[in-house]
C-alpha cells in the first residue's frame, strides 16, 4: 500500500497518528477527535506517545504538531456525514 492522505477517528493520546507519520508515503494526516482536552491531557502527560524526534521526515518533535498532520476537533460520524455524506465531496478522498 501507498497511503498518501489518511484520516484517524478518534485517537486523541497521539500514538494512531505517530504510526500513520512512519510511513514516508504519506502526505497528509486528518485526526478528527470530539475531546480537545484528552489531545491537551496527553500532550502534558503521555507526551512519548505522539514523539516524532525519531521518524525520518517529521519536522516536529510532536507529532501533532508536524506539517503533514491537521486536527478536527467535531464528532467524527458528523465531520464525515457534512464532509463526504450528500455526494458531493468537499474534502479529497482518504485512501
Amino acid at each position: 500500500p501507498n497511503p498518501k492522505r489518511v484520516a484517524i477517528i478518534g485517537g486523541g493520546e497521539g500514538a494512531t497518528l505517530r504510526e500513520v507519520l512512519k510511513h514516508n508515503t504519506v502526505k497528509e494526516v486528518m485526526m478528527v477527535e470530539i475531546d480537545g482536552e484528552l489531545v491537551e491531557m496527553c500532550k502534558e502527560y503521555l507526551p512519548e506517545w505522539s514523539n516524532c524526534t525519531d521518524i525520518a521526515g517529521s519536522d516536529a518533535d510532536s507529532c501533532f504538531d508536524d506539517s503533514r498532520s491537521s486536527m478536527v476537533f467535531e464528532d467524527a460520524f458528523k465531520w464525515f456525514l457534512d464532509n463526504f455524506g450528500n455526494g458531493e465531496n468537499k474534502e479529497e478522498k482518504f485512501d
